[in-house]
């Protein structure tokens, strides 16, 4: 009998070295067999064993009064547990996550989700990662399959499953994706929300459209990689996925074919009339214009102004003041306009990101009609700014009543150009009418300013985000019009030799000292 109660001695400590085991085997990444629970509920249940065997004894020991509040305890205790279980289900049921980071940088951003959105079929996506780092690609990409039931994953450790690796030739580094819809295949080298973005796009999208540099009047380019270049602009329209190329009109007489968009980057001279006759061709054809026309400080810009006439856009001959000092903020001066209000329109639908200017000169919708052409404006200043008619600008700039015009001030438009269909030719013979054939619409959107889109200014708040929601829009990309992911900002915190010996000091000598004190005037007061 006594062996008996040795052995139910045993039964405690026998659970409690089970549970140890289990759980550090299974820390160290080991496979238990049957897996981890039954280990756990075998644990439990020789603990349990072991309280109801030797019941008696355990009652004896706390006595009746103490066995009433610890069986109280218990039940307590036994209670909280069971609202927490049913708290977690619910939880785990209805899941809601909150980014409260500074730039979001665990949540998904509007294009993402605009991409996903937007898939025709099933994708698979296939991540190769080493099991010990797969934590932070896992948590990113099962986000994407939350966000619709079209995105399959897959998780692969190449050392486990080199058979996989080897069949979609994966290899180090990694990791590395692969993304997948029907006989396409975009290869991927690492587990940003970016790359792995640009891929669904790019397997989704069908052909290829080109973005034209317009050159020979002194247009900005993606070549030139100064302050005032638009090398930037480049990179973000190949990440965007699109070709770039430059077009030189004076030469080629007519707008090449393959151009999806034509850019015409603020140029320092006046276009030439065959320039702009080339390019109102080409919209009246469906053609798609990006235009930036520079306020007039030094060179005039009359045939320019009279193609934007023709799709009921008007330039003003004045440059825009913002005396908010919202631009100041920033480093900028009262010629640099800060934009805060954007009327309904697809490029700017839940826009809300400042946009900067540099040296504009307004451009908005005109008060009249042309026949087959729908305009709107599309970017304001605020109300504490105004269109400076002085272009020369000498000494202060003061608001002058009936010279000058008081804000919000629009500093970009936006065209859409109808051109009737030809009408066919009657049937002699009675026959069901022909179905008309659409209309080819052209596209514009006009910017006082080129600027904006410059190296120096295109990482400014919202600047690159207008910039290629205004090409997605001509590109009829509608995917694309949204806020893009952005890169975390470097938040790390860096101090001077100094301030480092102050908090040194403060830490290990001071505070210390402090307690030290505290508790000998604590100690002396007793006495």
């Amino acid at each position: 009998m006594s062996f008996l109660k040795r052995l139910v001695d045993f039964l405690a400590p026998l659970g409690f070295l089970v549970a140890v085991g289990a759980l550090a085997w299974a820390r160290y990444g080991k496979t238990l067999p049957g897996g981890l629970r039954p280990y756990l509920i075998a644990a439990l249940a020789l603990v349990l064993l072991h309280l109801v065997l030797r019941w008696e004894d355990v009652a004896r020991g706390l006595g009746r009064r103490q066995l009433k509040y610890g069986t109280n305890t218990l039940v307590l205790v036994v209670a909280v547990l069971g609202v927490l279980f049913l708290v977690n289900l619910l939880v785990s049921r209805n899941t809601k996550r909150f980014d409260l980071t500074k730039d979001q940088r665990y949540s998904l951003s509007d294009q993402t989700r605009k991409v996903v959105a937007g898939l025709k079929g099933e994708v698979k996506i296939t991540y190769f990662q080493r099991q010990r780092d797969m934590a932070q690609g896992q948590d990113r990409l099962k986000e994407y399959q939350a966000l619709s039931p079209k995105v399959k994953v897959e998780f692969v450790d190449p050392v486990q499953s080199p058979g996989k690796a080897q069949a979609y030739d994966a290899r180090s580094p990694w990791p590395v994706l692969f993304v997948e819809q029907g006989d396409k295949r975009e290869r991927v080298s690492n587990d940003g929300e970016q790359d792995i973005t640009n891929a669904l796009i790019k397997i989704g999208r069908e052909g290829k459209k080109t973005v034209c540099f317009l050159e020979g009047e002194g247009e900005r380019t993606g070549e030139e990689s100064g302050e005032r270049g638009f090398s930037g602009v480049k990179t973000s329209l190949t990440k965007s996925l699109y070709d770039v190329k430059n077009v030189f009109l004076m030469r080629e007489k007519t707008v090449p074919a393959d151009c999806t968009v034509l850019l015409v980057g603020g140029p320092e001279k006046d276009l030439l009339p065959e320039t702009t006759g080339a390019i109102r061709d080409f919209v009246k054809k469906g053609g798609k214009a990006f235009v930036m026309v520079e306020a007039e400080l030094k060179e005039h810009y009359p045939n320019l102004v009279a193609l934007l006439k023709d799709w009921n856009i008007e330039a003003g001959n004045d440059v825009v003041v913002d005396v908010s000092g919202m631009g100041q903020l920033f480093g900028f001066s009262e010629l640099a306009p800060l934009a805060i209000e954007y009327p309904w329109h697809p490029i700017t639908k839940d826009f809300r990101l400042p946009t900067l200017y540099g040296g504009a000169r307004s451009v908005q919708a005109g008060k009249g009609t042309v026949e087959g052409v729908s305009a709107q404006d599309l970017v304001k200043t605020s109300a504490q700014s105004w269109a400076e008619s002085d272009l020369a600008l000498k000494g202060p700039i003061k608001y002058e009543e009936g010279k000058d015009r008081m804000g919000p001030i629009a500093l970009a438009a936006v065209a859409t150009v109808t051109v009737p269909a030809p009408t066919p030719t009657p049937s002699p013979a009675p026959s069901p009418a022909p179905e008309a054939p659409k209309a080819p619409e052209g596209r514009v959107v006009a910017v006082g300013d080129a600027d904006f889109a410059s190296n120096a200014l295109l990482a400014f708040q919202g600047n690159q985000d207008f910039f290629l929601n205004a090409v997605a829009w001509l590109a009829e990309d509608a995917d694309l019009i949204s806020i893009r992911p952005k890169e975390p900002e470097n938040q790390a915190l860096f101090l001077s030799r100094q301030v480092q010996q102050n908090v040194a000091w403060i830490a290990l000598v001071i505070l210390p000292a402090l307690f030290v004190f505290l508790g000998v005037v604590s100690w002396w007061r007793r006495r």
